[in-house]
């Protein structure tokens, strides 16, 4: 599924590609943070909104702490 040129997928097919439920995907419309659209009777998701979540979390998650030893020298 090449979504690199696609503007929006059915709600099944969004599942399959963010890795999500449809319970996750109806409450995520509900609440503003993914965009969709009605045609007939089908929902599809408008996937530059997903991009821009994508995008948001990334922004506002930490960077990932380094494991390992830690050497701190002071100078004198």
């Amino acid at each position: 599924m090449d979504t690199s040129e696609r503007i929006t997928a059915p709600i099944g097919e969004f599942c399959k590609l963010a890795g999500i439920g449809r319970s996750l995907v109806y409450e995520m419309i509900g609440d503003g943070r993914l965009e969709s659209i009605t045609i007939g009777k089908r929902r599809l998701i408008i996937l530059d909104s997903y991009r821009r979540l994508v995008e948001r979390q990334r922004a506002a998650t930490p960077p990932p702490r380094i494991k390992g030893k830690v050497r701190i020298t002071a100078k004198p």
